[in-house]
């Protein structure tokens, strides 16, 4: 870090102002390195103060990619704040600037971090597992106020070990286990009914619809993010053969509903207790 801002100041000495202005911004730096590795200032103000610097960082990249672009050819931001001299003097500098408040970023973490007990820690990931999980199983003000919870049931499946599901009318949220995609249907596993029952979500004329076995398909929401990304789901998605060669490999545990082709050898199955 030192080194880079020798080099910044270095390069700036034919231009004495910005030189100026160059080590007032170290002395800036400084000072919220400072704040970060002192212990009475609460942790949750040094980590305001961490996440300014860190967007100063992503904004201050953003104005010196736009700055020095065309400077050289005399257009440009730069050429127009500052002149074409100072504009082309500021190129190297400012990307000096850039790794000097990067280190910045990276030592204030470090202090933050050190001082952080483990209990602190292990606090604020409880409480970051429970707001994701609140989160993700919160039905909107939105949807109750416009009445849609009564029309729509709702689906969040990243492909993981658990997703969750909201029938239509029901204002809670149940735990279903995604197993695998054929012909552009989705199966899933409904566990909080004892045995397990079989559901499908699949789409019809731009709509999609969840059926769970023995009852009538219903209408359902997705999330944006997973409407978004559901072309890119297909790669990672399982059919039934692979399904089941993965259960039998990881020891998972299948649902008696799914039926194992006849090249599987079924004994090696393990069903749910």
């Amino acid at each position: 870090m030192v080194a880079i801002n020798l080099y910044g100041i270095q390069a700036l000495a034919d231009e004495p102002f910005y030189q100026g202005v160059y080590i007032n911004f170290l002395w800036g730096q400084l000072f919220f390195i400072l704040i970060a590795w002192t212990k009475w200032i609460p942790i949750d103000t040094r980590k305001r103060v961490a996440q300014g610097v860190t967007i100063a960082l992503g904004a201050f990249f953003l104005f010196h990619l736009l700055g020095s672009f065309n400077s050289t050819r005399g257009a440009g931001i730069y050429v127009f704040l500052f002149g074409e001299d100072a504009a082309v003097a500021l190129i190297w500098p400012g990307v000096a600037l850039f790794f000097s408040i990067f280190w910045t970023r990276v030592i204030m973490a470090a202090g933050i971090d050190i001082d952080i007990t483990p209990e602190e820690r292990a606090r604020e990931i409880q409480r970051y597992e429970a707001e994701k999980e609140a989160q993700k199983r919160k039905l909107s003000e939105e949807m109750l106020s416009s009445g849609r919870y009564l029309e729509y049931g709702e689906l969040d499946y990243p492909i993981e070990s658990i997703d969750s599901y909201r029938e239509k009318g029901s204002t809670t949220f149940e735990d279903v286990e995604f197993l695998y995609r054929e012909n552009d249907i989705r199966y899933f596993s409904r566990i909080k009914f004892h045995p397990p029952k079989e559901m499908i979500l699949y789409q019809e004329n731009g709509q999609w619809y969840c059926q769970t076995a023995g009852q009538e398909p219903e209408k359902v929401l997705l999330p944006e993010s997973t409407i978004k990304t559901e072309e890119k789901l297909r790669p990672f998605e399982d059919d039934k053969r692979a399904y089941l060669k993965r259960a039998i490999r990881e020891r998972l545990e299948v649902p008696h509903f799914v039926e194992v082709p006849d090249d599987i050898d079924e004994s090696k199955i393990e069903r749910y207790k």
